[in-house]
């Protein structure tokens, strides 16, 4: 009979990131064997309601899980945009929820109420359901300083997650006096993307920006290179008559082993054919741009020197 019990909630869990709530442990144990079993340390309190089962892992989609099962919320603002790729992994663990509720979550997990939180802007990931691409940029600017929220913006157009039009028309549809979320976003759109009319990508911006202020010759932004006709490849910028190519790693999430593989294939090709390929993270364009346009610099000094 115990094993069935373990089996009944065993599936339980395994749906839900290695967790149960209350109310499904005492369906499937009863009050008393439930509490035995969290006495007894195979049921660990994880957020109030919600209990790990002994042995499954902890992760971050869990302490997500953990959060919205505890406030029967939606994963939203910085969590949520973590799991789109719009900023950088951080571990936040944030719901959404609607008042009057005000659930009491166990930090760093967070719980905000929200009044026009919308089922239909939202969609389910990893078993959990979580603000769209667009709302979750929108409220970004409740929880990230404008900068961040700018670079989120463009880096969820330049990967296709959304367009302009999108953010501006449900921008509009939840903007209201006093809420600063959408005051930022409207900022950000009007300054950077409508009154230039196009949706120029993040990484290009950067990179002009970047040449711009450390007096570099200009770049060529996605240059295609050809070799007797055929496509080598297409790097993020170059300086075509020095073969010199510029490559940023972890502006798009290039995460998976095939993905890798093609990458190291392409740049070998390139080298192979003559290039000079230069490689930086994100964080050294956004960060650290006074080294990157040193070692730019002190590349095409050696092209001017050869």
């Amino acid at each position: 009979m115990q094993t069935e019990l373990s089996s009944v909630l065993d599936k339980l869990a395994g749906a839900q990131h290695g967790l149960v709530t209350s109310d499904q442990a005492i369906t499937s144990l009863g009050r008393g064997r439930k509490n035995r079993w969290v006495a007894e340390g195979r049921l660990i309190v994880t957020q109030p309601g919600v209990y790990r089962v002994a042995g499954t892992p902890q992760t971050w989609h869990q302490s997500l899980k953990a959060a919205a099962l505890a406030s029967d919320g939606i994963v939203s603002h910085r969590s949520a945009a973590e799991m789109w790729g719009l900023i950088q992994p951080a571990g936040y663990a944030e719901v959404s929820v609607t008042p009057p509720r005000k659930p009491r979550l166990v930090p760093p997990a967070i719980a905000h109420r929200v009044l026009d939180l919308r089922p239909d802007l939202t969609e389910e990931r990893e078993g959990m359901l979580l603000t769209d691409p667009v709302r979750t940029v929108v409220d970004l600017g409740l929880v990230l300083p404008r900068w961040s929220v700018k670079d989120a913006l463009s880096r969820g157009i330049t990967t296709r997650l959304f367009a302009v039009g999108q953010v501006q028309a449900l921008r509009e549809a939840l903007g209201r006096q006093g809420r600063n979320g959408t005051g930022i976003i409207g900022d950000i759109l009007e300054e950077r993307f409508l009154t230039k009319g196009d949706e120029e990508s993040l990484l290009e911006a950067r990179l002009h920006s970047l040449a711009r202020r450390h007096e570099l010759p200009s770049l060529t932004i996605q240059h295609e290179v050809w070799n007797a006709g055929r496509f080598v490849a297409r790097v993020d910028a170059a300086y075509p008559a020095q073969k010199l190519a510029i490559e940023v790693d972890g502006f798009e999430h290039h995460t998976s082993p095939d993905a890798f593989q093609r990458d190291r294939t392409r740049q070998n090709r390139l080298v192979a054919l003559g290039w000079t390929v230069l490689r930086f993270t994100w964080e050294d364009v956004v960060r650290r741009p006074a080294e990157v346009a040193k070692t730019i610099h002190e590349a095409l000094n050696r092209f001017t020197a050869a």
